[in-house]
Parts: structure tokens; C-alpha cells; sequence
């Protein structure tokens, strides 16, 4: 009788220590074995990935690929940033579960898996597509977790679109739904010290010109400056030096698609032309206007030895003319075909009137002497 009870009891321990292990083993998370993938149908296709979609609240991004170049699609195929691409793309087939979690949509908002379309969520939904865009894979990406063990591996949480559980996942997937973010916001950086002239022409013929006699100067001149007048303000002036100083881009639309005559309807009259010469020779005609509500310039290079030349004749020491052609070509290649969203306070540099950077002189009468 006591045996036959103790064989019962051995089997029940036995039983329980299985169960046991089995449940631990499915739901704690998997650092003892092999961790299976998230998208495990996406290491097959990764070459056909040929569009990409992320959806959040309020904002949205779409990328394409033509002959293995990467465009974002709302900025008319402006050249997306390659590695980030290749990140997203990567970072998607190499996520691992780490373990389930909450399959209660009440419960979503704390994991950020709740979707895009609810207001102010940071929920984004990632889409890779092949080349007839059928859907290979696609993932509501919710908030980032950092591991608190040893090993210190990134994870974040995540779930189908179509499914009601979602995971914790091991990897990074540093994607965003803000254009500006896949571009390379850095257009060029032409620094004041070495503009040498600028002129201004308003479509209504206002036009001037401010310039440097020579290198070091700090303050620039008005060619023909009015009779009785003065320039008003040496930073508003000096203002000017810097149109083309860290510029840097909002967006980009092609000039082929984007024509100035239709995108500015009542603005057509708005359109000013600047044209800036650097002590080394280059020349930059810029052409902004205004549409929408936004600011946008296109840029056009040009290499002048003339100006060279008569530099090198005062006794000034200038770059090799080869390397300025060749930085003259390549800010070409990155810059022509595009309109450029430029920051607003860079067109109001621009927008200046010849009649807001001059004043009538300011005479200053000698004091009286004091009578004795």
C-alpha cells in the first residue's frame, strides 16, 4: 500500500516538474537557445524589397527603388540616405522573439503597439513591398526596451497588424515616418569669409549689390549706393554673406515635375535671383520663391579663373584651380534638377528690399563750445 503510494507520488512530482519546464520554457524569454525570427520569410526576399512604407500619426514616408537607388516618393524621388535604407531593411529580417506579450488591445498603449491611426500614439506601421507591390512583410513597431541583463541586447515591442498578440523583440529597427530624417539634410557650406559679392534682383526690378574689396574685410559695401544714404546695419547686411553658410534642406522636388510657373500661381511675380561670387572663383545663381506656405531655391555652379586671376594679382594665395572645378562639379551633380526647401529664415535674408539695408545719413552736429 505505501509503495503503491509512493509510485503515485513519484509520478505526480514527475508530471508537475515536466509541466513545469515546458510552461518556463514558453514563456520566459529564450537566452538558453536558439531565438527564432520575427520574419523569417523576409531573409528570402530581402534583394526584392523594392518599396518601403511607415505610417505614423500625423506623418507618413514612402521609398521606392529604381536601378538600386532609393528615393522618397513624396519628394519626388529625391535620393534617400542608403545606409538607412539598408538598415530599416536589415534591421526588420534580423529581429528575434524574445518572448509573447499582451494580446489585450487595452493593454497595447503601453507597449506602443496600438497602431498609427490613434491620436498622438508613437506607434509606427512598417511596410516592405516587392516590385509589383505585394506585401512581404508588415509590423506595428512600438516603443524600444534595453535589456537589463548582461549580455545588454536591444529590443523593442512589436505586433502583426492582423494578429492580437504581440512580442518582444531582440534587434534594433531604427526607422522613422519624418522625411527629413532619410535625407541628407546637409546641402553645402559656404562660409561668409569667403563670399566676395552678392547680388540681390527682385522680379519688380529692385536690385543691388553689396561687395568685399578684399579678403578679411568684414563688412560689405553697396555698389552705387544712393546719394544721402548709408547702409542701415552692418549685421543686416552681413546677413547676406551668409545665404549660402550651412544651408540646410527641408525637402526637395524636381524642377522637371515641380515648374515654377504652376507651383506659384499668384506668386509668379515673387521670384528673386541672387547671384554670390567667392574669392576663389565661385559663382552661385539662386533663384527662391515662396509656394504654399513654403520656401524653395534652386542652385546653379559656376567656376570664374577671372576672378582668380585678379585675386592672385593683389597677392593672395588660392586653392588649386583643379580642386575648386571639382568641388564646382560635384555641388552640381548633388544639387541641379532640384528645387530645395530652405529654412524661412533664410528666404527672409533673401526677400530684403534694397530700400530695408539703407537709411539717410545720419548727420552728427559738432557740440558747441562752452562759452567761458
Amino acid at each position: 500500500m505505501i509503495k503503491n503510494k509512493l509510485t503515485i507520488l513519484s509520478f505526480i512530482t514527475i508530471a508537475v516538474i515536466v509541466t513545469a519546464s515546458i510552461f518556463a520554457n514558453l514563456r520566459a524569454p529564450q537566452s538558453e537557445k536558439e531565438k527564432i525570427s520575427f520574419f523569417p520569410e523576409l531573409s528570402k526576399k530581402i534583394e526584392s524589397v523594392n518599396y518601403i512604407s511607415i505610417k505614423g500619426y500625423g506623418d507618413s514616408i514612402n521609398l521606392s527603388r529604381k536601378n538600386d537607388v532609393w528615393g522618397i516618393d513624396e519628394f519626388d524621388f529625391y535620393p534617400a540616405l542608403p545606409d538607412k535604407v539598408k538598415s530599416a531593411v536589415l534591421g526588420a529580417a534580423d529581429l528575434k522573439i524574445n518572448a509573447p506579450k499582451t494580446a489585450l488591445p487595452r493593454l497595447y498603449h503601453r507597449l506602443g503597439v496600438e497602431g498609427p491611426n490613434v491620436p498622438d500614439t508613437d506607434s509606427l506601421l512598417l511596410t516592405l513591398s516587392d516590385s509589383d507591390k505585394n506585401i512581404i512583410i508588415e509590423v506595428v513597431v512600438g516603443k524600444p526596451r534595453l535589456s537589463s541583463s548582461a549580455e545588454n541586447i536591444s529590443g523593442l515591442y512589436v505586433r502583426r497588424p492582423k494578429d492580437e498578440k504581440s512580442y518582444l523583440v531582440d534587434g534594433v529597427l531604427d526607422i522613422s515616418a519624418t522625411k527629413t530624417d532619410w535625407i541628407n539634410r546637409n546641402l553645402f557650406d559656404i562660409p561668409i569669409e569667403v563670399v566676395k559679392l552678392v547680388n540681390v534682383t527682385h522680379a519688380d526690378g529692385d536690385e543691388f549689390e553689396l561687395y568685399k574689396s578684399e579678403k578679411g574685410q568684414e563688412r560689405f559695401e553697396m555698389k552705387n549706393l544712393p546719394i544721402g544714404k548709408e547702409l542701415a546695419s552692418e549685421l543686416i547686411v552681413n546677413r547676406f554673406g551668409t545665404i549660402l553658410q550651412d544651408l540646410q534642406i527641408s525637402g526637395a522636388r524636381s524642377q522637371k515635375d515641380f515648374m515654377v510657373s504652376n507651383a506659384m500661381g499668384s506668386d509668379a511675380n515673387e521670384t528673386t535671383k541672387i547671384k554670390i561670387e567667392t574669392f576663389e572663383g565661385i559663382v552661385v545663381n539662386v533663384t527662391a520663391f515662396k509656394h504654399e506656405g513654403l520656401h524653395f531655391a534652386s542652385f546653379e555652379f559656376l567656376y570664374n579663373e577671372q576672378i582668380v586671376a585678379t585675386e592672385n594679382q593683389k597677392g593672395d594665395e588660392n586653392a588649386n584651380n583643379a580642386d575648386i572645378q571639382t568641388y564646382v562639379d560635384k555641388l552640381n551633380y548633388d544639387t541641379a534638377g532640384w528645387w530645395f526647401e530652405i529654412p524661412e529664415f533664410k528666404y527672409d535674408i533673401i526677400k530684403r528690399r534694397s530700400n530695408t539695408i539703407t537709411r539717410d545719413i545720419q548727420n552728427i552736429l559738432p557740440l558747441k563750445e562752452k562759452t567761458q
